[in-house]
């Protein structure tokens, strides 16, 4: 029987109905039960028909062969027919059901020249080379593993997204016995092929490379349950490309119950900035098309347009401590609880108190990713105040900055809806708390940022970050987490060029800085399947 736990999302009653191959036609098995659509307390959904349950990503298929009887292909059932009086109620259960089945189907459902897109990127060596050098990823995501080996060692674990290999690799190195590494891209010939070019590494390891998406990994390829997940599905802002829900999906079919999951927990801080430096550069991008006399043409009256697009750009680059402008506030995302369902659609109500006066010029977001295994626990922080990585920060902007006092509290709605290109569009609302003063920014695309990092003169470049200039910290650091560091940590000589983006910064703003970055307001709560719920100093928003 369904668990208390459940709530049942859809009920309808059928008549069980097997396949006889004698007479070539669907046979009564059985009285009349009922066929439910279940959604468990952790968000994911189970089909259960009379005492029979099964998770929604062991239903291989679904399909109407008349009004009134439909057929479904499960894990463990094999083929069943259900037949039912009621012909709507079973159409709109069907629906229902391919509705909820379409989450572990997602790249049949994206915008396919997005997906071929996506899959070409990560094809590319460059661009594997590029994430494997950097340091604070790579280094991380190692310690996580071998600093675990109660979690690998004799144990099969499966690679999602694997692109090179690195993470098979590190299972590998910590014991693991058998390596399944899922990768879409021609990159697995490269996977395969570095397994091959070091198999005296890796004496006691199988690998099993499969190339296609995680969703369409059929069970006997696998060969039942594995131990242990790992993969960095992180795109900016944490969800972008939307990778986060094929780790979920592999999680929910692939995944022993109480096995382990690398990362397991993100955790996602936004907090508002003042940059007067770069709101100029954003507003003053459409200075060609200014021009009153192209080749005789008036070209101003493009000119809002092309405001309203640069806008509608997050900017990607590091951003300095002293721009954030109050205490961040963090959502937390338990990947091992969280469903699908629960990232389509995300709020983030904020509530931030102004440390000093200054125009605020949108919202500034980072992640921390979490190992918590049966070792040790682990921490890849994105944080402003730590070295560098390739995901860098993220910033929304307001075209219309507000102005606040020190003491002021500034309130809102960041929201973010999932879309047919493997990302989000997203809208801001800010309002000093008090007053009908608002400014918005009600059309983001997640997916098509600036990479500020390398088209201004004005970047800032994180004490530690790796490749720049003396200031690489220690190999031993480069698991610095999010939390706020002590003072002396903060003392590093910056290089010229932070030096000038800090003076400007100082000359336009006239803000005091901070000694050091504000603290992170405490508020840990797990996304569930109505999505996340945050919590800043004990205050539920």
């Amino acid at each position: 029987m369904a668990a208390p736990a459940h709530s049942v999302e859809a009920d309808v009653s059928v008549l069980k109905c097997t396949f006889d191959m004698t007479t070539l036609s669907w046979q009564r098995d059985g009285s009349s039960c009922s066929a439910q659509l279940l959604c468990t307390a952790g968000g994911s959904f189970r089909l259960a028909v009379g005492n029979e349950e099964v998770p929604l990503s062991d239903v291989r298929s679904i399909a109407c062969l008349g009004p009134g009887f439909m057929t479904l292909e499960a894990v463990g059932w094999g083929n069943l027919g259900l037949r039912c009086d009621d012909a709507e109620a079973l159409r709109k259960f069907q629906e229902l059901l391919e509705k909820r089945k379409a989450d572990y189907e997602r790249f049949e459902r994206f915008d396919q020249s997005s997906v071929q897109s996506y899959f070409q990127y990560y094809s590319k060596l460059a661009n594997q080379q590029n994430m494997l050098q950097d340091q604070v990823r790579t280094t991380t995501y190692r310690r996580a593993i071998l600093e675990n080996p109660e979690d690998f060692k004799g144990k099969v674990a499966m690679d999602i997204g694997a692109g090179s290999g690195i993470l098979s690799f590190f299972a590998a190195q910590a014991g693991a016995e058998k390596v399944h590494a899922v990768e879409a891209s021609s990159m697995a010939e490269v996977v395969q092929l570095l397994a091959d070019a070091n198999q005296g590494c890796f004496p006691g390891t199988s690998f099993n490379v499969l190339n296609k998406p995680l969703e369409l990994v059929k069970d006997d390829e696998v060969g039942g349950k594995v131990d242990c997940l790992v993969s960095e599905p992180i795109g900016t802002f944490l969800f972008n490309e939307r990778m986060i829900e094929s780790y979920l999906c592999a999680r929910d079919r692939f995944l022993k119950p109480g096995g382990k999951m690398f990362p397991n927990v993100g955790l996602l801080y936004i907090a508002p900035f003042s940059d007067p430096i770069l709101h100029w550069e954003q507003t003053n991008k459409d200075g060609f098309w200014k021009n009153p006399n192209f080749y005789g043409l008036d070209l101003q009256a493009a000119m809002q347009r092309s405001k309203k697009e640069h806008m509608k750009q997050p900017v990607v680059d590091y951003i300095n401590p002293e721009c954030l402008a109050s205490q961040a506030s963090v959502t937390r995302f338990d990947f091992a609880k969280c469903s699908v369902e629960s990232l389509k659609h995300m709020e983030f109500p904020f509530d931030f108190e102004i440390h000093q006066p200054c125009l605020i010029h949108g919202l500034a977001g980072w992640f921390d990713c979490v190992f918590e295994g049966s070792n040790t626990t682990v921490t890849l922080s994105t944080a402003p105040w730590c070295p560098g990585t390739h995901w860098y920060q993220i910033r929304f902007m307001l075209e219309t900055p507000l102005a606040l006092n020190a003491g002021q509290r500034v309130e809102g709605l960041l929201t973010m809806d999932a879309n047919s290109v493997q990302s989000y569009y997203m809208k801001m609302k800010m309002r000093i708390q008090g007053t009908e003063i608002f400014s918005e920014a009600p059309h983001i695309d997640l997916k098509d940022p600036e990479y500020r990092f390398f088209s201004s003169q004005n970047t800032y470049i994180p004490p530690g970050t790796p490749g720049f200039g003396s200031q690489q910290a220690p190999q031993g650091q480069w698991h610095t987490t999010g939390q706020q560091p002590q003072p002396q940590q903060q003392q590093q000589q910056p290089q010229p060029q932070q030096q000038a983006y800090q003076q400007m910064h100082w000359a336009q703003s006239q803000m005091a800085p901070p000694s050091a970055p504000p603290q992170v307001s405490q508020g840990f709560v797990s996304a569930g399947p109505d999505g996340p719920q945050v919590q800043m100093n004990g205050t539920k928003l």
